[in-house]
């Protein structure tokens, strides 16, 4: 397992992921999936408990090209992004090809939204049954999200996504995995509004090129506060880079 800044990060190409993910859900086991970017990983150095959170998922994918280019700056580089979206739709892909069902709840964005992004899914795969959807906005420790757990507990899905942002998501499925009663359980992010056909996303030739991310940034200007953290991940990650290769030095000259 790759540590990038502290945060363990699954070796796992998106076929194997698939594969993982799916046998967990035929078996029954509560799974706890991150798809983590370079902005998750920043907020887990800032942040010790929520480091310590995400630590505790049974996966975390490198979501962002970042991730990927950081492996290789740190010498053990990562088969492949395992990017969120596209594992959502491998995974049930992979499902559909076999004839396995799949029960889906959706929580987050606006009422809207969520229904759309629900009923899409729905359309697009004859396997998957949509059980319920509910907005993500709502307040830490209110009655709207003790009644949001309850809703999804009834309906015990096989997948849970989750995307009210970050770390919203991720403390949410960290406090109430063993009462949400779902399988698997996976913060998306803005996916959600993807997936609703609200916002359209990057052209194939940024996604190849590893410039998804600047596309959405001139599609959406207000992410240029959140886009600010990339260079300051870069340099983190050549820190480590420059102190892990002394380490090996170190190490080689005491031997």
């Amino acid at each position: 397992m790759l540590k990038i800044l502290s945060v363990p990060f699954a070796e796992n190409n998106m076929n194997e992921a698939v594969s993982w993910t799916h046998e967990r859900m035929e078996n029954f086991l509560p799974t706890f999936i991150v798809t983590a970017n370079p902005e998750i990983v920043m907020q887990a150095k800032r942040d010790a408990a929520f480091h310590q959170l995400i630590s505790s998922a049974d996966m975390i994918t490198p979501d962002g090209i970042g991730i990927v280019y950081a492996s290789k700056i740190l010498g053990n580089p990562l088969k492949e992004r395992v990017a969120g979206y596209d594992f959502l739709h491998s995974l049930l892909q992979h499902r559909e090809s076999i004839g396995a069902p799949t029960k889906l709840f959706l929580l987050g964005s606006t009422s809207d939204v969520v229904e759309a992004a629900g009923e899409k899914l729905a359309e697009q795969y004859q396997q998957v049954q949509v059980m319920g959807t509910h907005h993500g906005f709502f307040e830490k420790d209110s009655e709207e999200e003790r009644f949001i757990v309850k809703l999804i507990s009834r309906e015990k899905p096989d997948l849970l996504l989750v995307g009210v942002g970050s770390p919203k998501q991720e403390e949410f499925i960290h406090r109430f995995r063993h009462e949400l009663g779902a399988t698997v359980m996976i913060g998306v992010g803005g996916s959600l509004d993807i997936l609703s056909g609200r916002i359209n996303r990057a052209p194939a030739t940024f996604r190849k090129l590893g410039l998804e991310w600047f596309y959405r940034l001139v599609c959406e200007p207000r992410r240029i506060k959140r886009q600010l953290m990339l260079p300051v991940f870069a340099y983190q990650v050549l820190i480590e880079r420059l102190t892990r290769g002394s380490a090996e030095v170190e190490v080689k000259s005491m031997k």
